[in-house]
């Protein structure tokens, strides 16, 4: 048969440690560090992100529709850390036949 004090006991025990995670504060404050940091990391880093996007859309868009065959691996990731400013200085560099 089932020890029913057993099964009280193991109930009570992790219904304790649910109790100390969910309420302790510490993770509240870490939360609310993480989410705060999240937010100015965005804030601060959304015009590269959004510069970045734009440089590898703008890669593909030479590479694959305008047929402009350009060292694949290394304008990809000229145009994604630099944007598009990187992907306009390796054109202007295969225009003058330098790569």
């Amino acid at each position: 048969m089932i020890d029913v004090n057993a099964t009280t006991s193991a109930i009570s025990e992790k219904a304790t440690e649910a109790t100390n995670i969910f309420f302790n504060p510490t993770f509240l404050i870490l939360g609310v560090v993480f989410i705060i940091t999240a937010i100015v990391v965005l804030y601060f880093l959304k015009n590269i992100l959004l510069n970045s996007i734009i440089g590898v859309f703008g890669f593909l868009i030479c590479y694959f529709i305008f047929g402009i065959k350009l060292p694949f691996f290394i304008t990809l990731l000229v145009s994604a850390v630099f944007g598009i400013g990187g992907l306009g200085t390796i054109i202007i560099l295969k225009f003058f036949g330098l790569i």
